[in-house]
């Protein structure tokens, strides 16, 4: 495990291996887990498009919408 930075709260977080990469049920070899508030998405790949880091990004406001809704 590597440690990063969280993309939300700015804390500590670790990057995992993606248990689904290489059986052919994932792209992204890395997954970014935050130890602080919780935050799960993928890690940094450089394969990845423009497309799919404003998707992750846009996943990360919904769930603290998400999370401000459930008053968490």
């Amino acid at each position: 495990m590597r440690e990063a930075c969280c993309p939300q709260c700015r804390g500590a977080a670790r990057l995992v291996r993606n248990p689904y990469y290489g059986a052919g049920l994932a792209v992204h070899a890395d997954l970014l887990v935050c130890q602080s508030c919780g935050y799960t998405g993928y890690a940094d790949n450089p394969e990845e498009d423009a497309a799919e880091v404003s998707r992750t990004q846009a996943d990360g406001a919904l769930r603290r919408f998400l999370r401000m809704l459930a008053g968490g």
